[in-house]
Formats: structure tokens, sequence, C-alpha cells
């Protein structure tokens, strides 16, 4: 079972705000969702930070280990800063 993780991701300065918006069965009630907030406050300005993400329910993403995208990002953890 396929599931569709709507999500928005804007930049602020040199860093960036996320926000997960919901979860849906599928790829359309995902798009009618993005279609609604793009109408709203604080997302209309900017409709290009919409994402929908496809996960498969019991498929296991990380099994090579924790890899962090900040370090491959930034070339730094964290704490480092």
């Amino acid at each position: 079972m396929k599931l569709y993780l709507v999500e928005h991701v804007q930049k602020r300065g040199k860093y960036f705000d996320g926000k997960m918006i919901g979860i849906c069965s599928t790829k359309e009630k995902a798009e009618e969702i993005v279609r609604k907030y793009e109408k709203l406050e604080g997302f209309k300005d900017t409709k290009e930070g919409f994402k929908i993400r496809t996960f498969t329910l019991d498929k296991n993403y990380h099994e090579k280990g924790f890899q962090s995208w900040y370090e491959k990002k930034y070339g730094q953890t964290k704490g480092e800063e």
C-alpha cells in the first residue's frame, strides 16, 4: 500500500522552515489538499514549496544506517555550528 505525504518547505534566511500537512491514501487526495492550501496565508506566496512524497507501507527506508541530510548539505554536524 502506498501513502502520500504532503509537506511544505520554504527558505527563511539561511534556514528552511517545513510543515507536514497530511498523509493521504491516494495521490489525487494529496493533490486536492495542495490545491486547498495554496490559497491559504503563509502558503500562497510560496506554492513551489509543496511536495508530495510517496511511501510504501511496511517498507524499511534506512537499512544502511543513519545518514544526516544536514551533514551532507553543510559538511558539519549540527553541534559544530
